[in-house]
């Protein structure tokens, strides 16, 4: 512990400029053989950090770390990927008090006083390391531009609003786009909490921003673009109510990546009480009852109707995207997939995902499970129904998460499917016919298509399903 700080502790530039002397270092480069005393080998990096670098106790108060100068600290681990490095997982913040929370404005909300500005210190995670020999690789400050505050501000008000509904055990980090609301602690009763408009006890959770948002930052900050959103008027103005509409661009990120591109301009672009979701949905509103091929004339495309892709060239279209990407949609990780109704209203194809990886599955946990995490992930559907003369037409649009009603049944689906592997049993999935949300079934090449199982067999691919009546009750409601 520093007996005089290194830095002035009421100055956000001052910690920023001592934090770079992590750069490029680990904390054993820095300390060696103090870290004995210091380190119990149980995962606590940031901790250390704040003990030993910044020279004050970690604490839990519902205060930023470093109160004075208004800044939380935040460690949190990147990885090498083929695309460079990317974060590795969710940035977890405060607890969500449910007794609490729901009497703020997001202003004086625990949110925000403690996370409005960021100290942000990212590591490369290697397998064959322990903690204290991950080497840091940025350290930056942070304060979220005005385009993903808005976005932000929407989530913390969707959370706050099933806490007053008293429906706090039903939050689902699907409900919202950037700032989530993740479990913390297991899911036996002691991490049960109470909720003040309902007599169920809820799961702990934290607030948390989400993995794919968190690239953005990394890409800015690899880039070397540390210019920090600038705490004006216009941006207090915005954090006291929604009525606002700036006359100068308050831009978020630029062009960070070559392949994507914003909605949302401009944070005027929103009228008056909308939300991201509603400005999407209005924009293809418009285009209700459009054929595939009299989109393709309205926006000239150069599309063949039998393109895999062309909904998402349709979707792009509408919503004013040339890039390869939606911004907002790859933060957010919202996943777009395509509906199409028969004329009578039905729908006979079920909705695939990824194949099950039997020698993986084996070894999950439910709450960090390939189907827990997309179930919980945000869905964009775009509906398009058949006419009396077979066209398709767009019909409708909506995001979507699963219920956690709905996720109960998903997770004894997923416990049956790993008991079956793991006791190398193939043939006694949940099957369609079962009428129970999820299926089990083959999406392999052909026959041959086969995958290596734990007991060293090979057996057909077969992948995660939902069921085309349960999808059909979904975008019915």
């Amino acid at each position: 512990m520093h007996k005089e700080l290194p830095y002035d502790k009421k100055d956000p530039i001052s910690i920023e400029n001592y934090a770079k002397g992590l750069l490029n270092k680990s904390l054993r480069n820095l300390y060696g053989k103090d870290l004995e005393n210091a380190y119990s080998g149980k995962g606590k990096l940031g901790q250390l950090v704040e003990f030993l670098y910044f020279g004050y106790k970690p604490n839990s108060n519902p205060e930023p770390d470093f109160p004075e100068a208004g800044v939380e600290l935040k460690t949190t681990p990147i990885k090498k990927n083929s695309k460079g490095l990317v974060s590795k997982e969710r940035l977890v913040f405060n607890i969500i008090d449910f007794n609490e929370e729901y009497k703020y404005t997001f202003r004086e909300s625990s949110f925000w006083k403690k996370n409005s500005l960021l100290l942000l210190l990212f590591y490369l995670y290697e397998n064959d390391k322990i903690d204290i020999d991950y080497i840091f690789k940025i350290a930056r400050l942070w304060r979220f531009p005005l385009t993903d505050l808005k976005i932000i501000k929407d989530d913390w008000i969707t959370i706050v609003s099933k806490i007053k509904s008293g429906k706090a055990h039903e939050i689902s980090e699907g409900d919202t786009l950037y700032l989530g609301a993740c479990t913390k602690g297991s899911t036996a009763a002691k991490s049960k909490r109470t909720q003040p408009f309902s007599n169920k006890k809820a799961q702990q959770r934290a607030f948390s921003l989400k993995s794919k948002y968190l690239n953005f930052i990394i890409s800015k900050s690899l880039k070397g673009d540390y210019n920090l959103t600038k705490l004006d008027n216009e941006y207090l103005q915005f954090l006291e109510d929604d009525s606002d509409v700036f006359k100068e661009p308050k831009t978020g990120y630029g062009n960070l990546f070559d392949d994507h591109e914003a909605i949302i301009k401009d944070i005027s672009d929103y009228k008056k009480g909308q939300t991201f979701e509603d400005v999407i949905i209005e924009k293809f509103s418009k285009y209700y009852g459009y054929s595939e091929q009299q989109l393709i004339d309205h926006f000239k495309l150069e599309i063949n109707l039998r393109a895999k892709n062309k909904n998402y060239v349709f979707a792009k279209s509408i919503l004013g995207i040339n890039k390869d990407k939606i911004e907002e949609f790859e933060k957010a990780e919202i996943e777009l997939k395509t509906i199409k109704l028969e004329a009578t209203g039905t729908l006979k194809e079920s909705m695939s995902f990824a194949q099950i990886k039997y020698k993986e599955i084996i070894n999950e946990v439910w709450e960090e499970s390939y189907w827990y995490n997309k179930l919980t992930k945000r869905f964009f559907f775009v509906v398009f129904q058949k006419d009396e003369k077979n066209i398709a037409r767009l019909k409708k649009v909506m995001f979507w998460t699963m219920s956690t009603k709905d996720l109960e049944i998903a997770e004894k689906f997923w416990k049956h499917t790993k008991t079956n592997i793991q006791n190398g049993n193939y043939d006694n999935f949940w099957k369609l016919k079962d009428h129970k949300i999820c299926h089990v079934r083959p999406k392999g090449v052909n026959a041959k298509d086969l995958m290596e199982t734990p007991q060293g067999t090979l057996e057909k691919k077969k992948c995660y399903w939902l069921n085309s009546r349960y999808i059909l009750k979904q975008i019915s409601k």
